[in-house]
């Protein structure tokens, strides 16, 4: 079965490489591309991103990508690969990790930017004209995806080739203008169309996001619907240049709430990483991750408050965002809300049952329960949280089998059923 999902992925990436479009821009707010020249040159810093042609003369991308861009250009993906790889192949000089080389310019197809001809800073859309033409993509109607279908991003995955991955879609934002979907696409992918099966694009990808702890086996991506891509080209218009496109103030919050994200990545720059969030806000209180991932950087710093109101916002925003449900459990807590904290995590766990780090912090929860039974004498309860603490722990297992925690956790609860064994349950 795995093996014709692959198969079907590859197809639709071969399909639709065509109208991709990478973008290399400076400066870079995110983690670098590094590109190194194979005469010794100097070493220059790209930021790397995704676009896709929606009309033969326009490529629809993020905000957020161009945002604070001193200069952009924009080449076809499929000439961009080729490229890199005749590069490539007439060097020998090792490459370094995160490095790749500066790709031949003989065979690369690079557009011209005429400039912006609309965007929407409420949903991360902007659209650029340029001189030649592309391949565009079909829009599809979001409304008609449901949850749970297949849906394939194509795109950068911070290699010089189009790479795609394949999820389901997890949820819709309560605006219906937005779409989670639980995909393993980074961020480096944003700008890349979201397809069906019928493969017509149903959303552009714009953020990952993830929990507190980090969980691998769990990624989100979110994406902005097709439609709200239909009427950005629908108001498309007169051509401004990107200069006056920075400008604007809630496009600058895009640039700001990069920053926050680079420095909520460094983990010992939090307090600026609130101090770039709430900025960000206060430009355009329309970012709609931007609530999930304060609340994360306030929970780091022990403001429990602070963040649950994060959290609650954010579900707000969209009723089944299972990291601000796994987010918030945790400030709860730490609060000592025991009754709020297993609620949000079974509500996470309803969600989406795969989802593992939910699994896992539920077992650790349960772990303390089950010691606090046995010390009350009620051997029989505590051995019931104990198997729960069993069937949580390799439920994550299955869903990520190198997670040493729920492996622990596992193996502490059967340790501890062995030695319940032989007392009498009360």
């Amino acid at each position: 079965m795995k093996k014709k999902k692959d198969r079907s992925l590859r197809q639709i990436i071969e399909d639709n490489k065509q109208s991709i479009v990478f973008f290399l821009t400076e400066p870079d707010l995110k983690k670098p591309t590094v590109f190194f020249s194979t005469d010794d040159g100097p070493t220059i810093n790209l930021a790397s991103t995704t676009g896709f042609f929606v009309a033969p003369d326009k490529i629809v991308t993020t905000i957020d990508a161009l945002s604070k861009a001193l200069s952009i250009a924009a080449f076809s993906a499929v000439s961009f690969q080729k490229a890199f790889n005749s590069s490539r192949n007439r060097s020998s000089r090792r490459r370094k990790r995160n490095q790749i080389l500066v790709p031949n310019e003989d065979v690369l197809e690079e557009y011209t930017i005429e400039g912006v001809t609309a965007y929407d800073t409420k949903n991360n859309l902007v659209l650029l004209k340029i001189e030649e033409t592309g391949v565009p993509l079909p829009l599809g109607d979001s409304d008609t995806v449901e949850v749970g279908e297949t849906v394939y991003a194509i795109g950068n995955q911070d290699e010089p080739r189009c790479a795609g991955a394949a999820g389901y879609l997890q949820s819709r934002y309560r605006d219906d203008r937005w779409l989670h979907i639980r995909i393993d696409f980074s961020g480096a992918g944003s700008g890349s169309p979201v397809l069906n099966n019928k493969q017509e694009v149903v959303g552009v990808f714009a953020y990952a996001t993830g929990s507190a702890a980090g969980d691998s086996r769990s990624i989100m991506g979110t994406a902005v619907s097709s439609n709200v891509l239909q009427e950005l080209l629908a108001n498309a218009g007169e051509v401004i240049w990107l200069d006056e496109f920075q400008a604007d103030p809630r496009v600058r919050a895009y640039a700001l709430e990069a920053r926050a994200d680079e420095k909520m990545s460094e983990r010992n720059k939090n307090r600026g990483a609130i101090r770039d969030y709430n900025a960000a806000l206060k430009l355009n209180p329309d970012l709609v991750e931007i609530y999930s991932k304060r609340g994360i950087v306030k929970l780091r710093l022990g403001k429990l408050g602070s963040a649950i109101k994060d959290f609650d916002k954010m579900i707000e925003i969209n009723p089944e965002h299972i990291f601000a449900y796994n987010n918030r459990a945790s400030a709860k807590g730490n609060l000592g809300d025991e009754q709020g904290l297993l609620e949000d995590l079974n509500k996470a766990i309803e969600i989406n049952p795969e989802y593992a780090i939910a699994h896992v912090n539920l077992a650790e929860v349960k772990i303390h329960l089950a010691e606090d039974k046995a010390d009350e004498g009620d051997i029989g309860e505590s051995k019931r949280y104990y198997q729960a603490v069993i069937s949580h722990s390799a439920k994550a297992l299955k869903l990520d089998p190198r997670n040493p925690l729920a492996e622990r956790q596992r193996r502490r609860a059967q340790d501890a059923l062995r030695m319940l064994k032989s007392q009498p349950e009360v």
